[in-house]
């Protein structure tokens, strides 16, 4: 995100290279738990290196922000270091200075507990205390009093979501983290992780050992100790019985919104090397690579490469060639030596008629590799559904999902994998690409899908012939090997020189495979544009299958049932231009011309040949060169490199004079300047861009940046002469619209600095809209603290906890994705839970205050599982997968229908939430509340946030998180006693109730009522008037029965003439 003012330490670059470097493993501040819990620690000393041990985050480190998690979460106030003048440094190396700013505020029972979580860890740290910490923590300017300062930066500090955190540490040991009795060499492999809103993260993890010492103390625990001397030949005899020799994984996570996998494998490789070789200590390196990687930006679509240093070292990011596709920074020439060129073909084909596939491989790097190169094959083909390059052990169960899926696991589970039926499984190990049979007869006739046979769902057609035969010469000259083209080159001992002699061939090997796989693209589905009528926005689909001949017609038959066919027609019939189009127009057979004027062709010729056309060179060229833009070092101040590369930018754009180049330099620009939080020379920048190159304009940016900017300021430019096209950017008409529409105005709620008292406690949560209901708040406020201390506040750790949590699930519920025509009315989404294999798919469950619904993974579809009247039974299981055993939830409606969702380690906690709601709608129904329904969604997502901050250990609740959350689910407790039921001559009576007392602080006895019927043809609807024995009158709507207004207290005279 954007920086802060200008010479403040919060400085971000929004197009940067990084966005967060985690360190993932175990070290002596975590301890030696495994897995596999109960055993005594003698005998995790005698099975050590057999033994599976969860891997933690250990730190995190951001542009501006670096927090180590154990044992205890903590800012590190030395990064970046250099930013601090003299004093400041002095000031934070004190020791009076670190006991005030890196220990967070605790109560007494915080306090109590620490030094014993300090041997004992009992939790991973959690996703939501990663963000938060990552977010509320500053640098030097925190510890000044702080004044509010609108800017970008305040919109978002953590750059990842929570859910990408959640599982990361899993991937980065997708086998699980494992001691070895010797040292290893470092291994890389890449992840492509997809949130709850479809959009992809992508990160590169190394993993290297290092040497510690376990020690054995008196009480029976196991320590480690980084064994700094440890030298690789010496022998691993251990000098004690209660030592031990060994060296422990620890990885380096880099997180990056934009997939720029090999040159992040470069840049860990280079870092690792450093920390194996170099005589600082392993996190001087760590701030050194992500403050320089977190600062250094990525250059838009177009010419201009950006190339930076390390030290001594070089490393360049290339630019993407086109606006419409991300930069492909993987050797794409890998499954040409993989696969034979036939099942090239049918892998793309598998993947065009969306088959449920799955890549298996020895080498996890290969999976993302080789996964991506195929869907950067079948561009302009988009893949829609879930995608999971590599499973860890622990998600192993998604494979047997029905549904759409690409997935990539470890060819050790290539057995589990096959008694899966109808899984298409490429084997990279192999070069092969085989189809599961059906396990049974029977399961045929009692399979519930959209196909009709398991031959639709695992049949692969074959690639029309013409396109193929054209696509076999591109796999001829793909098929590249260094080792043959090094035979006549002689050796080099340049190391930058190789590593650049080797981007540039590889570069120039990928773009020849683009192009071909282009070209095949658009071999295949050229006709598709002659049956297309873009003035009448219609397809005619049964002539183009009927221009097809027998054999193909099976191939495109099963395309056109597809999802990504269908938004390639719908691209086609809005008319878009983009790459596909480009090349379709450059090679689209010319018709033959007579005296008369052109022949106008046939538009729909039966059985009709569609000419497939080659025109991608034989072979590669390499003659072709970015210019590379080399920021400046780092130096000693964020601010000064900002300024420096804001004035070498400025010179490159007078010097430019190529269009392309001058507007990547002008969209650079407009990055640093919002970096150093200069909003109209960024805003003027982006619009000098939109004159030039619009399609690599950042509108999202822009539209920040003019609800950030100062009105008179944003007046100004708008009215100056040549920048009209803001209007056009923003897609209004007049200054006064862009104010209204595009700038909003939000009150910022600060925490609270100190321990909340009850008072406190009940202003807070009622001003940040929590809940307003007294009971709700009397409840909350004890079961957020410990019960078995007496105190009568709540700390602030704890509520800061709780809030953030809340938030984010708020914010996760608000941008679902969900379309508005899929939810009710007036329907409230509460609780999405992480994505899962359920009987519909792989996808999410999503509580809201009326129904259970099914959400699919990247499209957000929705799905209706049960409305909460309709469920009669909630059972939690245990269930076998392919090799584990999993924690289910089976929700059995009242018609015998069961949906069984595959939950894990959330499911006890999302039954209750589905309890406090189901009671809640039962309430409800049987008292005729209509307030019910409301209360419970909202002790829902308040039980959710205390849940998901229980799993913090520094919040008090931490220990009795799941007694605390039982308390507050009050329709639960109220269904339960069966304080629900009511006589039947009640029932048949009442209407409707309501609680007048609702939002009060205390609860006051109801004086008086007055009913005044309504005058319908004057539009005026009855109403009932409640009089409080506090003077206070509430006027509701007798049709609606909703608050109308209310009368604040009253004079007892006036009161007693009213009512009278």
């Amino acid at each position: 995100m954007a920086g802060g003012p200008a010479g403040s330490d919060i400085l971000r670059l929004q197009n940067s290279f990084a966005d967060l470097m985690l360190v993932v493993g175990l070290d002596e501040n975590t301890g030696l738990i495994p897995e596999k819990s109960g055993m005594e620690p003698s005998g995790v000393m005698d099975q050590l290196f057999l033994l599976k041990f969860e891997p933690q985050v250990l730190s995190a480190v951001s542009s501006n922000t670096m927090m180590h998690f154990f044992p205890h979460p903590r800012q590190d106030f030395e990064y970046p270091l250099r930013q601090l003048d003299s004093k400041q440094h002095m000031f934070l190396k004190s020791a009076n200075a670190y006991q005030t700013l890196d220990s967070i505020p605790k109560s007494k029972f915080n306090r109590a507990m620490h030094q014993s979580r300090l041997n004992t860890r009992s939790t991973s740290v959690t996703p939501g205390s990663i963000s938060r910490h990552m977010s509320i923590r500053r640098p030097y300017s925190s510890m000044k009093k702080s004044i509010h300062v609108p800017n970008l930066a305040s919109s978002q500090q953590f750059p990842v979501s929570d859910e990408v955190i959640k599982s990361i540490q899993f991937f980065c040991f997708p086998d699980d983290l494992q001691i070895k009795k010797d040292n290893t060499e470092p291994s890389v492999h890449f992840l492509v992780l997809t949130d709850i809103h479809g959009n992809k993260t992508y990160a590169t993890c190394i993993s290297f050992y290092r040497p510690y010492v376990i020690e054995k103390e008196y009480d029976g625990s196991l320590i480690p100790h980084l064994d700094l001397s440890r030298d690789d030949s010496t022998t691993n005899a251990c000098t004690s019985s209660d030592m031990l020799h060994c060296y422990i994984p620890v990885c380096c996570v880099l997180i990056s919104k934009c997939p720029y996998f090999e040159t992040m494998k470069e840049s860990l490789s280079y870092m690792v090397h450093l920390i194996q070789t170099g005589c600082e200590d392993m996190y001087t390196y760590i701030k050194l690579f992500a403050h320089r990687l977190t600062m250094t930006p990525t250059p838009p679509p177009g010419r201009v490469a950006i190339e930076f240093c390390i030290q001594e070292m070089s490393f360049i990011i290339n630019p993407s060639h086109e606006a419409e596709k991300q930069v492909i920074d993987i050797p794409l020439y890998l499954p040409f030596l993989i696969f034979p060129p036939e099942e090239i073909l049918r892998i793309i084909a598998a993947i065009l008629v969306e088959n449920r596939i799955v890549f298996i491989a020895s080498n996890y790097a290969l999976l993302t590799i080789i996964m991506e190169s195929f869907l950067n094959f079948i561009l302009p083909f988009e893949w829609k559904y879930t995608y999971v390059p590599i499973l860890s052990s622990k998600s192993l169960e998604l494979l047997e999902a029905p549904g759409t899926f690409m997935m990539g696991c470890h060819s050790k589970y290539k057995q589990e994998v096959n008694q899966v039926e109808g899984l298409v499984v490429v084997d990279i190990d192999v070069g092969s690409l085989s189809i599961n049979p059906e396990i049974g007869e029977d399961s045929r006739s009692s399979r519930s899908s959209e196909y009709d046979s398991m031959e639709d769902i695992a049949d692969i057609p074959d690639i029309p012939e013409g396109a193929a035969k054209l696509f076999l010469n591109v796999c001829h000259k793909a098929k590249f090997q260094f080792d043959l083209v090094d035979t006549k080159r002689p050796s080099h001992f340049n190391l930058n020189a190789e590593r650049v002699f080797r981007r540039r061939k590889i570069q120039a090997l990928n773009d020849f495979i683009v192009s071909g796989c282009l070209e095949l693209m658009v071999n295949l589905f050229r006709s598709v544009v002659t049956e297309t009528r873009v003035e009448f926005k219609r397809f005619n689909k049964q002539a183009y299958l009927d221009s097809k001949s027998g054999g193909e017609k099976s191939f495109y038959e099963k395309v056109m049932k597809t999802s990504m066919f269908k938004k390639f027609l719908k691209d086609r019939i809005n008319d878009k231009t983009d790459y596909w189009v480009k090349l379709e127009v450059k090679t689209r057979p010319q018709t033959k011309t007579s005296e008369s004027g052109p022949c106008v062709p046939n538009r729909r010729p039966q059985l009709r040949k569609q000419p497939s056309i080659a025109i991608i060179p034989v072979t590669p060229d390499l003659s072709q060169n970015s210019p590379v833009f080399r920021v400046p070092d780092l130096g000693d101040k964020v601010i000064v490199y900002l300024k420096e590369t804001i004035r070498l930018l400025s010179a490159a754009v007078q010097k430019s004079q190529h269009f392309q180049e001058r507007a990547s330099y002008i969209y650079l620009l407009g990055m640093f300047y919002l970096a150093c939080n200069k909003l109209r020379e960024a805003l003027e920048n982006f619009i000098s861009l939109a004159s030039l190159d619009v399609q690599i304009l950042p509108k999202k940016v822009v539209t920040e940046i003019c609800q950030q900017i100062e009105e008179s300021e944003l007046q100004d430019l708008v009215s100056q002469p040549g920048n009209q096209a803001l209007h056009d950017l923003l897609g209004v008409t007049g200054a006064e619209t862009v104010y209204q529409s595009h700038r909003r105005f939000e009150e910022s709620i600060d925490l609270p600095d100190k321990d909340l008292y009850y008072d406190d406690f009940v202003e807070c949560v009622s001003v940040m809209e929590m809940t307003s209901d007294t009971d709700t708040i009397g409840r909350l406020f004890r079961a957020l603290i410990p019960s078995q201390i007496h105190q009568n506040f709540i700390d602030q750790e704890t509520f800061a906890a709780f809030t953030h949590c809340w938030k984010e699930n708020s914010k996760q519920c608000l941008n679902l994705g969900i379309n508005d025509a899929d939810l009710l009315e007036a329907e409230c989404v509460l609780k999405v839970s992480s994505l899962c294999k359920t009987d519909f798919g792989t996808g999410r469950v999503a509580l809201t205050d009326r129904r259970l619904c099914f959400v699919k993974d990247v499209c957000s579809e929705l799905k209706d599982i049960t409305r909460l009247s309709q469920i009669a039974e909630l059972e939690k299981k245990t269930m076998f997968s392919i090799i584990n055993k999993v924690k289910v939830l089976r929700i059995k409606g009242v018609d015998g229908v069961r949906f069984t969702a595959w939950l894990k380690e959330e499911r006890d906690d999302f039954c209750l939430l589905i309890e406090e709601m189901w009671a809640g709608k039962i309430v409800s129904d049987s008292t005729k509340d209509i307030h019910a329904i409301q209360k419970a969604a909202q002790n829902v997502l308040l039980v959710d946030a205390l849940l998901q901050s229980g799993l913090d250990e520094e919040t008090a609740h931490h220990g009795n998180r799941e007694e605390a959350a039982r308390q507050l689910c009050f329709y639960r407790k109220y269904r339960e006693e069966g304080h629900h039921n009511v006589p039947e001559e009640t029932k048949e009576v009442l209407q409707n109730r309501i609680d007048p007392n609702y939002g009060e602080r205390e609860r006051k006895t109801v004086h008086a009522l007055l009913y005044t019927p309504g005058v319908p043809e004057h539009s005026i609807s009855p109403r009932l008037w409640v009089g409080l024995g506090d003077g206070k009158i509430k006027v509701y709507n007798a049709s609606q029965w909703l608050l109308e207004s209310e009368f604040v207290q009253t004079k007892q005279s006036v009161f007693s003439a009213t009512i009278t």
